[in-house]
């Protein structure tokens, strides 16, 4: 054998070697427990307060039933309502802490209806430069029932 080729295998072998070394120490001995990630996340995960209670909870106990009843018939009743309210599950469990209000601001709701060009073209946006004359949207836009206006 070639005395370079030899020098090339032997380097080669070495970079083998490190890597196999190096990532042995790295790599957490839990990943791939449960597939493409470390098994200890989950505990990890499972182990994080709750901040959210969901849109159920609104309308449930007579709270906001007839605001959620109007949002779950509306264009927004795909978007949770604490996307916008913030988390509420303090709130859900002591009615006295109330959640963050709601974030109203123009660029809030232009993160969904400003015009862009990958939107499909029947979902409802706007061009922020000709529209609203920079009110905040729910000046005349109610984001329970957004069709009205």
């Amino acid at each position: 054998m070639q005395p370079h080729l030899k020098r090339a295998l032997t380097l080669l072998a070495i970079a083998i070697i490190g890597f196999i070394a190096v990532r042995a120490i790295i790599v957490p001995d839990s990943f791939g427990q449960y597939g493409w990630y470390r098994g200890d996340s989950v505990i990890e995960n499972r182990n994080l307060p709750v901040e959210h209670a969901g849109s159920a909870s609104c309308g449930e106990e007579d709270c906001h039933k007839t605001i959620s009843s109007i949002w779950s018939d509306s264009g927004h009743k795909t978007v949770n309502c604490e996307t916008c309210h913030g988390p509420s599950e303090e709130h859900v469990n002591n009615i006295r802490i109330m959640p963050p209000p709601a974030n109203d601001s123009r660029d809030y709701c232009g993160l969904c209806h400003f015009k862009r060009a990958a939107r499909p073209s029947g979902f409802p946006q706007i061009d922020p430069e000709t529209h609203g004359e920079n009110l905040k949207c729910a000046y005349c836009h109610n984001p329970h029932k957004p069709w009205f206006v």
